[in-house]
């Protein structure tokens, strides 16, 4: 009998052991993942920062460039624009030591009109994590992927991190134009990861400003001012499911607003965009306003 219970004793103490190892492990696992994904947070953070101060100063540069009495031809002023965008670009890609998605598709923009031929070959390139929009290239991962993702590890596996998702749901179009400025509104779902690695979703509006110069349509900042009745609906599983979301007004070439967090992708259903859009060309003010609705 005592020796029936030593044997017991022995697989209990044992058993407790291994239990006591494998928790240890997984609160390892576990810990490692959260530092994991709090580090790739932080560099989330610190490159969006990074890209908003550097958007507001180059915004600052080029109006205060139109403004001046050498400004008077829009392939100068567009040239000057994507000139200091590009300088932006490099400064991240040198600030954080590596190019991202997103970072590579800004740089295909701006090179449009500076060097088609390489910005061409760059699309090709890396086409597998890019989509041509109305007249710019996007990237097709979530926005946290597409700004802390290298794009140089990518290209050496099928799916190096398993985020590879594509764009969730972008509906698109041209909101109104005179044939040398036009302005192209979107409506989609942003995917998202959080701290944790949990997937999330938000809906959006965009406005974007855009120029053609020599044959070629590229981005070009101006005042976009839409109506008080533009906006956008979203819906999710059920009727109570709902989201308006409108147009934000402000000075730049691409303005974007986000709605609220939620843990399921919703469908655009409907959109009523319109407003008053105005930039300068060649000197002179241009100006266009307009409203449409859309259903989808």
């Amino acid at each position: 009998m005592k020796k029936k219970l030593l044997k017991l004793s022995t697989l209990a103490f044992t058993f407790s052991l291994f239990l006591s190892v494998s928790s240890c492990r997984d609160a390892s696992e576990n810990m490692d993942s959260v530092t994991t994904s709090e580090v790739n947070g932080n560099l989330t953070n610190k490159i969006q920062s990074f890209r908003n101060v550097e958007e507001k100063k180059v915004l600052v540069e080029f109006k205060n460039f139109t403004n001046s009495q050498a400004s008077q031809n829009i392939e100068k002023n567009a040239i000057f624009f994507h000139q200091q965008k590009l300088k932006s670009i490099y400064k991240e890609r040198q600030e954080f030591h590596f190019t991202s998605i997103q970072n590579l598709a800004d740089e295909i923009n701006s090179l449009v009109l500076i060097d088609k031929e390489k910005s061409e070959k760059l699309f090709t390139t890396y086409s597998k994590f890019l989509r041509k929009s109305i007249y710019t290239v996007e990237p097709t991962v979530n926005y946290e992927d597409a700004i802390t993702l290298d794009i140089s590890k990518l290209t050496k596996t099928d799916d190096p991190t398993g985020k590879y998702i594509g764009v969730v749901s972008v509906k698109e179009g041209i909101l109104l134009t005179n044939g040398t400025y036009s302005i192209t509104w979107h409506v989609g779902l942003e995917k998202h990861k959080d701290d944790l690695g949990t997937t999330f979703y938000r809906n959006f509006t965009q406005l974007g400003s855009n120029v053609q110069i020599n044959g070629q349509w590229t981005t070009y900042p101006s005042s976009m001012r839409p109506s008080l009745d533009s906006r956008a609906d979203f819906f999710g599983a059920s009727i109570y499911h709902h989201e308006t979301l409108g147009f934000l007004s402000d000075y730049g070439s691409v303005i974007r607003n986000t709605g609220q967090k939620t843990d399921y992708g919703w469908a655009p259903k409907s959109a009523r965009i319109g407003g008053t859009f105005t930039t300068t060309v060649n000197g002179a003010e241009y100006s266009l306003e307009g409203a449409s609705n859309f259903t989808w």
